[in-house]
């Protein structure tokens, strides 16, 4: 196994990987990559990281292009746990491209570089090789087994996706403040370290991008972007709207709305409390119509 990018996300995986059968013979972060055919200790290298230390500074640490260094390792299985950063978009995807043609197999926790190629990868020649459980929120894996039934009959997607979003309205309902909210997620480890894209609906449409290109997309056509998706600002809501929803009996999430005619839209919405997408902030929800 190969895990690019060490960050919060990937020094949790590292430390799960002693219960695995599994190798670890590669890690690479933005400085350079450590490899070792006979297999590397996972906790010690998620304690460098830990301490602020890039891989350069590893004995034997190699600076490699890490598309390079994808194929040069020859991983069975390349973990991609880089943040989702619509910068690195293409960057992302170029690894994942690099890692099949090498013959890996890839997981990805990220969503950007699946919001540009889910079609190519969950629906094309690599089907059954990208696995997407993490970057849809523990939804993936049952998105792929249904993806046949869903692209033949499915005509609209409605995504209860971000959890950070559904704590801070939550906090905001009971009469607390956004900073309130948001240090309710980041207690529960939800929230990154720059928040803006939970809090300006990019989290949630990179998602909703990725779902209608599986369900609705074809391999061979460019998806829109997310940033192109019409979506709401957190920071733009009325906490006393919130509220006054609350005591009639109502309550407000991000749903992430797209149908086959291509009509993309995340918005918060009211929805009653017995609502499949009234879920709490340890949930997410993905609906198929």
């Amino acid at each position: 196994m190969h895990l690019v990018g060490p960050g919060a996300v990937g020094r949790a995986f590292l430390r799960e990987l002693a219960a695995l059968p599994v190798r670890l013979v590669a890690v690479t972060d933005r400085t350079a990559t450590v490899f070792a055919k006979a297999g590397l200790d996972g906790a010690a290298l998620a304690a460098h990281k830990a301490a602020g230390l890039p891989l350069a500074t590893w004995p034997g640490a190699e600076v490699l292009p890490t598309p390079l260094a994808i194929a040069l390792c020859g991983a069975d299985v390349v973990v991609d746990a880089t943040p989702s950063d619509a910068a690195d978009t293409a960057q992302a995807v170029e690894r994942v491209r690099t890692a099949l043609r090498s013959g890996a197999f890839v997981a990805l926790a990220g969503k950007h570089a699946l919001a540009a190629a889910a079609a190519e990868w969950l629906v094309g020649a690599q089907r059954g090789r990208v696995g997407v459980q993490a970057a849809l929120g523990g939804t993936g894996q049952s998105l792929v087994g249904e993806l046949d039934a869903l692209r033949a009959d499915c005509h609209a997607v409605c995504l209860c996706a971000n959890a950070t979003s559904t704590v801070v309205l939550q906090v905001l309902e009971r009469g607390g403040s956004l900073a309130e909210g948001l240090a309710a997620a980041r207690a529960r480890g939800l929230l990154e370290a720059d928040p803006s894209a939970d809090l300006d609906g990019s989290d949630a449409a990179q998602k909703l991008v990725a779902v209608c290109g599986a369900v609705f997309g074809a391999p061979w056509l460019r998806p829109p972007e997310p940033v192109a998706v019409a979506r709401a600002d957190l920071r733009a809501l009325d906490p006393e709207q919130l509220r006054e929803r609350a005591r009639r009996g109502l309550t407000t999430r991000l749903l992430a709305r797209g149908d086959r005619q291509g009509n993309l839209r995340v918005a918060f919405e009211a929805v009653s409390v017995g609502s499949p997408f009234a879920v709490p902030g340890d949930r997410v929800v993905y609906g198929y119509e």
